[in-house]
């Protein structure tokens, strides 16, 4: 399971992540949305993406290890590399001098890393659940920069990018915890075992589903 993994994508975005983090201070005021670290996280997701994407998936599909557990397995291998990116990166861009985003923002900004991965994930499950002979990977890679178009697109009563220290900050991050809970429970779902043949949901015995097969 782990040689599947799409290692090359999430390097590649990994150090996009690092190389947005590191280049965000030297922009000053000129850009502001590039101060936000969590431009960084958008390019780890867009890279966690294709985590679930499996070329093997039909063939391990027949052993007794159900979908959800493959697919937490799979995201159990990725998740230290990716927390390792996001802490490094999220250390530098709130300690630095003039930071918009201090130390004390941490847990925030992790939380909404955490929103924008379980969707990003949520997305590309549901996509494989569609169209199982495709990959989700690409579907759910659009769904971070929908995110943050969506983020930009909404009323300053409804934002999510509320700066620290605004009164909005508190009521963003509670949204971006509805946004984390939703994106859970949408992989979760969408991780169930696909219908079995004649219409009921579940896992088939091994040895039924070759019975059938040989019939």
């Amino acid at each position: 399971m782990a040689r599947t993994v799409a290692w090359a994508a999430l390097l590649a975005c990994a150090l996009l992540c690092v190389g947005i983090v590191a280049v965000a201070p030297l922009l000053g005021d000129s850009v502001p949305l590039a101060r936000w670290p969590g431009m960084g996280g958008i390019a780890l997701c867009v890279g966690a993406a294709f985590l679930l994407d499996d070329d093997a998936a039909a063939t391990v599909g027949a052993t007794p290890t159900s979908l959800g557990r493959r697919r937490l397995l799979r995201v159990a291998l990725a998740l230290p590399p990716l927390a390792a990116v996001w802490a490094g990166s999220l250390w530098y861009a709130t300690s630095a001098d003039g930071a918009w985003f201090g130390p004390d923002t941490r847990a925030a900004l992790s939380l909404q890393l955490g929103a924008m991965l379980a969707l990003t994930l949520a997305a590309s499950a549901i996509a494989l659940r569609v169209m199982p002979e495709e990959q989700g990977g690409w579907t759910g890679a659009v769904v971070p920069v929908a995110v943050l178009g969506a983020a930009l697109a909404l009323p300053e009563r409804w934002t999510l990018l509320a700066a620290p220290g605004d009164g909005a900050w508190s009521v963003a991050q509670q949204r971006w915890a509805v946004l984390l809970a939703i994106g859970v429970l949408t992989l979760v779902w969408a991780s169930r075992e696909p219908a079995a043949p004649g219409g009921r949901w579940g896992r088939q015995p091994v040895a039924h589903s070759i019975r059938r097969r040989a019939r």
